[in-house]
């Protein structure tokens, strides 16, 4: 039964359609609204710190929702547009399910060619995907086991703030002692 389940969800998430652009639940990546999501979800936590980095912009959204009993959580994140970049789902650690969800996404999008992955104390295995418009981050670790669905736009928007804020810093006068 858990495995029909466990299907049933990766085709809502990962359909054919999804190479154009990313719909996840009824949410669209780029193009969805934090409107949308309220009229979809009840959230059991909200930060809605515009200004700050695109990361601290989110909804959680507890996994039941979704109908999904495995799922614990969906982080939904914003940028200053209130438009949706990214969903991350969070799943119980399970190697069974990371392997699950790996073999899923290998059929699905391209997988990025990265370094070999060097296990580290918490973090024990992760792939990466991406097609025209979303890169997925699939990794599983002693904490759960995480699927993240971002928006191009919504990453290299985020990653021009962080060179900013990085530049800024490194500009700094540094005080003498």
């Amino acid at each position: 039964m858990n495995i029909i389940k466990t299907g049933a969800l990766l085709l809502c998430l990962l359909s054919p359609l999804a190479q154009a652009e990313t719909t996840l639940f009824g949410l669209t990546l780029g193009k969805s609204t934090r409107q949308e999501v309220d009229q979809i979800y009840t959230s059991k936590y909200k930060n809605t710190a515009s200004g700050q980095s695109d990361s601290r912009n989110y909804y959680v959204i507890d996994g039941e929702q979704f109908g999904e009993p495995q799922l614990k959580e969906a982080t939904l994140y914003f940028d200053d547009a209130q438009t949706l970049g990214r969903i991350r789902f969070l799943f119980p650690s399970s190697l069974e399910k990371y392997k699950e969800l790996e073999e899923q996404l290998s059929r699905q999008y391209p997988r990025l060619t990265t370094a070999p992955f060097i296990s580290e104390p918490l973090l024990r295995d992760k792939a990466e995907f991406q097609n025209d418009t979303t890169h997925v981050l699939l990794d599983y670790s002693d904490f759960g086991t995480n699927l993240s669905f971002t928006d191009l736009k919504y990453r290299a928007a985020n990653q021009k703030r962080l060179a900013e804020k990085k530049a800024l810093e490194a500009n700094k006068p540094k005080k003498e002692p």
